[in-house]
């Protein structure tokens, strides 16, 4: 295989089986692949970096040939693993939870904590690395310089601060903004390199001057693209190392000793959890053990009419009649209504005009009954 061929299968099982996988992070088939693929990263680079010695500080970016500016991309895809590399979760048989979490959790805490430190060196490594070939924007290796230690910084020397609290976040947030706008502009100028190499056809090895040219663009516009992602990366890992080592400064809780506690505060009557309701009011002394309210019975189911729980209503009869009357869906009318409807059929019977257009409304409903016979509406398909 050759040597582009082999990284490109490195990159390539990263983005497809460790970026975006089936299994959880913690598995066991997770971290055995994402090792393998790691110690694979590790060797190709000893063979770029020390047997055929590709990179140099001596050396410019003129100076390297276009098929080797993507092998400048080995620590970004190094951190990445690295950010990721934990101990797998094993649960043995004879192991009780209380011990697991008193003896694994603190080593898997290590474990990760020291897996991020090394992933922030592959980071750091890969911006420094295009900082000496000059393919680093002016605003992140300004960034870099302004470490005290360029591969341990802290949390507060990624953005500038302020003494002022709110001037502090503004200038944090602006900054943020020139990154994601700086990202963005990355973006739509790598789509359309890569638009204009596709459109051309040709392999890496079949390329003319021009194309080469275009190609080569594009691969110093991806590593810019990846330094931002770097920074990006750098940041988060910084924030989850924080928590991390507050869970290793704090340590895991002692059963025994959490047990030895609550003994203690139950002989001193007293508790954190909620109180039980089954107990007496008085013992038999007369000294009261549990707090009470003295409430009469009427005013007690008063209350629950318009509380919580089973009691549906959430108004009376007369707050709900108010309002459907003012929303007009109240009938009016009863027996009086029917009585002066028949009264008034019975003085129209002397009405020619009123008789005949009932008439013919009697014959027009009879017409439509017989062209429409019930059931001939959807038959569904029945015919």
């Amino acid at each position: 295989m050759l040597v582009s061929e082999k990284y490109d299968s490195i990159i390539k099982i990263y983005n497809e089986k460790l970026e975006h996988s089936s299994f959880r992070q913690d598995s066991e088939e997770y971290q055995t692949l994402l090792t393998t693929n790691l110690n694979d990263l590790l060797k190709f680079k000893s063979i770029i970096v020390d047997k055929m010695g590709l990179f140099s500080v001596n050396e410019n970016i003129d100076d390297l040939s276009t098929k080797s500016l993507k092998y400048l991309s080995m620590d970004y895809y190094l951190g990445l693993m690295l950010s990721k590399r934990q101990m797998p979760s094993t649960s043995p048989a004879h192991t009780t939870t209380s011990q697991l979490q008193n003896t694994d959790i603190v080593e898997r805490n290590k474990f990760k904590l020291d897996c991020l430190k090394s992933a922030i060196q592959s980071f750091i490594a890969f911006l420094i690395l295009l900082q000496n070939y000059s393919i680093l924007d002016d605003f992140l290796s300004k960034k870099i310089n302004s470490f005290e230690n360029k591969y341990n910084p802290k949390l507060n020397e990624l953005y500038s601060s302020n003494k002022d609290i709110t001037a502090n976040a503004q200038l944090k947030r602006d900054q943020k903004i020139e990154i994601f706008k700086r990202n963005k502009e990355l973006s739509s100028k790598l789509k359309l390199l890569e638009s204009k190499l596709h459109s051309h056809n040709q392999s890496e090895d079949d390329l003319n001057d021009s194309n080469e040219e275009l190609l080569r663009d594009l691969y110093v516009e991806q590593l810019k693209s990846l330094s931002y992602k770097s920074f990006n990366e750098i940041e988060q890992i910084l924030m989850e190392s924080e928590l991390l080592l507050n869970f290793i400064k704090m340590g895991p809780e002692d059963p025994k000793k959490v047990n030895g506690d609550r003994e203690k505060q139950d002989k001193a009557e007293f508790t954190d959890r909620l109180e039980s309701l089954d107990k007496p009011l008085l013992s038999e002394t007369g000294k009261i053990l549990r707090n009470f309210t003295l409430i009469d019975q009427r005013t007690k189911l008063q209350n629950k009419v318009k509380g919580y729980g089973q009691y549906g209503p959430t108004m009376t009869v007369e707050e709900f009649l108010d309002k459907e009357w003012e929303e007009g869906r109240v009938l009016q009318g009863g027996e009086d209504e029917l009585i002066r409807e028949q009264q008034r059929k019975e003085d129209m019977e002397d009405n020619y005009k009123w008789n005949d257009e009932e008439t013919y409304k009697a014959r027009e409903w009879d017409e439509f009954k017989e062209a429409n016979p019930k059931g001939s509406g959807n038959t569904m398909n029945r015919g």
